[in-house]
């Protein structure tokens, strides 16, 4: 930037102390080397005054104008004396350059006189000004004609490179994380990143210490004290004091915490670069240097710890207006207001929010402290929220029923905030309750609940806890069999997800769905609606224990369907690190069916059977519909591995999954009627498309019975143009070794459905093989990007190659979540991908980021 300055009069480094700028300059003067006629001159303090520091360095480069000409009373030039400096250093051949280091400007007449010498000098007199505080020059005026370089706080920060290397020069040996974590605490500081250097040089185990690195004490305290602090007002102390409590500061939060010039002194501030900083994507809001702010509020605690209580209380009271829970809950959890923060979440409707929020969320972390002894209905609703999200079912129950018994002094829209609360998390808690009938009533007076008429002052409800209930009606219904009410109930569930902003509710309801549509058949839907969640998933971030596991389970019984056996227990892999965030027995259920399934394709029969006898013994509903569907598959292992005796039959209801053993066990007694009555079950339209593959390649094996006929082959003809449709392969690996050969000896049958061969028929060790693939993924070249990333999303995207989770990018690039997230879904949509890693395995393929 520097470099490219030479048609400029104007160079202006103005940034905060100890960010190098004078460090900086010597380096480009002394790499200068003849270029220009160079004079340099340091204020420090008033030991030199202005123009005779300025004419004195014009004089030693020839410009012969004394400066003994300064009117002394004033320290502003004479007017023809102006004139005539200026006329001297038009009359030199070639340009001078002063580089004027310490100096803040600030002087309007001083100003006005410097300003006139710039513009009447032509291009033979460049200015470079080293500050801590913007210049009153006419800055608009140089903008506009471009005749100015500014080099500011953001381009004098350090990289992750450069601040790799500084420690490395300091004798420090940090893995990369570390060296990012640590430029991510100090922003790029030099003298952060420094005086970090040195604490972590005399650590044992300098990276478990990056964390440490506070502004409030030792050497970074006192630098700040004496560089930034010291050169305040007693008044702009004051206020730099107040407004360190929260961590953004607001319109209106501003004023209520130092009063009503506030905001307009926090704008003078940022530009005497006394390390705050406007938010860029929010006008008006200001954000301190984390290690200054740090230093501000432990100097606040220490000088006054009762004016920081009243400001926190202030701050809290200010957020709780204005509608941000977690903020105001925040703060009053710094002065341990235990019951107003409780009071807080209860009277906004925030229990979803703290209920779908992962374990790592601002507002969780906030209350997860909350003292045992506390008996207010918030604090014990609370309680409740925080032990139903962990999974602690004993907890939940118990502090539930206090409520439920110990109202205490609720009254007016409390009582109803209360009661909505109370009732939204029952529906909650009985999705993994023994009854679903009593889950669909719990849920249903929830929805009542929240839609009663007298709902106090606010006159609204939170849009998640509607989506909440729909989820939870949805799980009651799935669960009793009844899967097109579910589908529906999900369906409404994702569109007030979304319109709630509730990625976690939209997530379940379309892993859900996508369940429902595996049971249907539907593999292509369900793989589309996984896709879908995980998507979503990945672009809310957090962590992997907070995930739904719902999605996983559906695209892994939709890989294991199309035999790749592979991606199906990749699928089931992530599934067990994840928590389940919103636990019901589905998931669970499901779960141990696709890992039969898995253990059958692998040959091993018996450990299918094991598993899906205990999932079926932990099945409450043992009779209801999730029990039968793994009475189902239980039945059908133990046919298939030799022991028909073993398949219970009787009690497995009408579905076309049961209709298939039936018919199986038939056909081993030798019942050739009932096993036609079974049958034509199977191979009804009703019947999902798997079913009906397999049935119609059970037709297959009946006809070779007798020996290769045109039936048999017309059955094997049904169940490939069935299969086809979406690419079901599992019957066609576990069918008999008869049909198999009829496939393979079929040279026009096999060529007409070359898919059914693109994942080898013998897996080994659980990988999958794919032959025959004309052109292999890897040998593609990768598509191009049809739309630019912008600059804001290159930055995501290379926080996201160092995975964080979506709140700490937010911090890192200091603007919001919910904006985070939106870059996330662009550089998604944009690099053609559904998740995360994968648009990070794509950058690079592009080459946006290195290997």
């Amino acid at each position: 930037m520097l470099d490219r300055s030479d048609d400029c009069p104007l160079v202006l480094v103005s940034a905060p102390a100890g960010t190098g700028k004078t460090a900086l300059l010597a380096d480009w003067v002394a790499a200068g080397g003849e270029r220009d006629r160079t004079a340099w001159i340091t204020f420090e303090g008033t030991d030199v005054a202005f123009w005779p520091g300025l004419l004195g360095c014009l004089e030693s480069l020839g410009v012969a104008v004394s400066p003994d000409t300064v009117r002394r009373d004033e320290g502003l030039l004479d007017r023809q004396v102006r004139r005539a400096v200026a006329e001297e250093i038009c009359g030199h051949s070639e340009r001078l350059t002063v580089v004027v280091d310490g100096h803040d400007l600030l002087s309007a007449d001083l100003a006005e006189d410097l300003d006139f010498l710039l513009r009447h000098t032509g291009d033979r007199l460049r200015l470079v000004m080293a500050t801590r505080a913007d210049p009153v020059l006419p800055m608009y005026r140089y903008r506009l004609d471009d005749t100015v370089v500014e080099v500011r706080m953001s381009d004098l920060a350090f990289t992750d490179e450069e601040a790799g290397e500084l420690t490395l020069r300091a004798g420090l040996t940090l893995t990369p994380e570390s060296v990012h974590a640590l430029n991510v605490r100090t922003k790029g500081w030099a003298a952060g990143l420094r005086f970090g250097a040195q604490l972590l040089r005399m650590r044992q185990d300098p990276n478990d210490a990056v964390a440490e690195i506070v502004g409030d004490t030792g050497n970074i305290a006192e630098y700040l004290v004496g560089e930034v602090l010291a050169a305040q007002s007693p008044e702009v102390r004051a206020l730099l004091l107040a407004t360190s409590i929260p961590d953004t500061i607001q319109p209106g939060l501003a004023e209520a915490l130092a009063g009503p010039t506030a905001e307009r002194t926090l704008s003078f501030l940022t530009r005497d670069n006394v390390l705050i900083e406007p938010v860029s994507e929010h006008p008006g809001c200001y954000r301190y240097h984390p290690l200054f702010r740090d230093l501000l509020r432990a100097v606040l605690a220490y000088e006054s710890p009762d004016e920081l209580r009243r400001l926190q209380r202030t701050a809290a009271e200010w957020y709780a207006r204005d509608g941000q829970v977690t903020e105001s809950v925040g703060h009053f959890v710094a002065i341990e207001a235990w019951e107003e923060a409780a009071a807080e979440v209860v009277d906004d409707l925030a229990v979803g929010q703290l209920l779908l929020e992962d374990s790592t969320s601002a507002l969780t972390r906030s209350l997860r402290s909350i003292p045992p002894e506390l008996e207010d209905p918030a604090s014990t609703v609370v309680r409740a929220t925080l032990a139903l999200g962990a999974g602690d079912t004993a907890g939940f129950t118990n502090e539930l029923a206090q409520v439920r018994t110990e109202p205490g002094e609720i009254s007016g829209s409390r009582l109803w905030a209360t009661n909505v609360a109370v009732r939204v998390l029952e529906a909650v808690g009985a999705q993994a309750s023994e009854d679903p009938s009593e889950a669909m009533s719990l849920a249903t007076a929830a929805e009542q609940a929240l839609e009663a008429p007298d709902r106090g002052p606010k006159r609204s409800s939170r849009p998640e806890l509607v989506a909440l209930i729909l989820l939870s009606k949805g799980i009651a219904a799935l669960r009793q069999g009844r899967l097109a009410t579910a589908d529906a109930m999900f369906k409404s569930g994702v569109a007030a997800a979304v319109g709630a902003g509730s990625e976690a509710v939209l997530v379940e309801c379309l892993g859900y769905q996508a369940v429902i549509a595996c049971c249907r058949g539907k593999l292509s839907k369900a793989a589309k609606l996984g896709d879908r969640a995980i998507g979503e998933a990945d672009c809310v971030g957090g962590n992997a224990a907070d995930r739904s596991a719902a999605a996983r389970i559906a695209l892994g019984w939709v890989e294991m369907e199309r035999y790749d056996l592979r991606a199906a227990a990749d699928h089931v892999q992530a599934v067990e690190r994840t928590d389940l965030l919103l636990r019901d027995p589905i998931p669970h259920a499901f779960l141990a069916l696709v890992r039969a399934r898995l253990q059958v394709a692998h040959g091993d029969r018996l450990g299918a059977v094991g598993r899906l006898e205990q999932a079926a013994a932990g099945v409450t509903d043992e009779r209801g519909w999730l029990g039968q569907q793994l009475r189902i598959e239980l039945a059908h292992v133990r046919f298939a591995a030799g022991e028909p005796a073993a398949a219970e039959v009787e009690g497995l209801g009408d579905q076309p999954e049961a209709a298939l053993v039936v018919g199986l066990m038939q056909l081993h007694l030798g019942d050739a009627k009932a096993a036609d009555a079974a049958m034509s079950t199977v191979l009804s339209k009703r019947a999902a498309v798997p079913v009906q593959v397999a049935g119609w390649l059970v037709e297959c094996t009946r006809r070779l019975h007798d020996g290769p006929s045109a039936r048999a082959h017309a059955a094997l003809h049904r169940a490939l143009t069935l299969a086809s449709q979406e690419r079901v392969r599992r019957p066609f690996h576990e069918a008999p070794s008869v049909v198999r050969q009829l496939l393979v000896r079929d040279k026009q049958l096999s060529a007409e459905h070359e898919w059914l061969f693109e994942i080898s028929m013998a897996p080994s060790r659980g990988s999958s093989v794919r032959t025959g693939a004309p052109t292999s993924a890897a040998a593609r070249p990768p598509a191009p990007v049809f739309e630019e990333l912008t600059e804001k999303e290159m930055e995501v995207l290379g926080h996201l190659a160092n995975l964080l989770t979506t709140e700490e990018i937010a911090s890192v690039m200091y603007i919001s979540v919910n904006t985070i997230r939106t870059h996330v879904r662009n550089i998604l949509r944009k690099l053609g991908v559904s998740r995360r890693n994968a648009a990070v395995r794509r950058a690079r393929e592009l080459e946006l980021l290195p290997q």
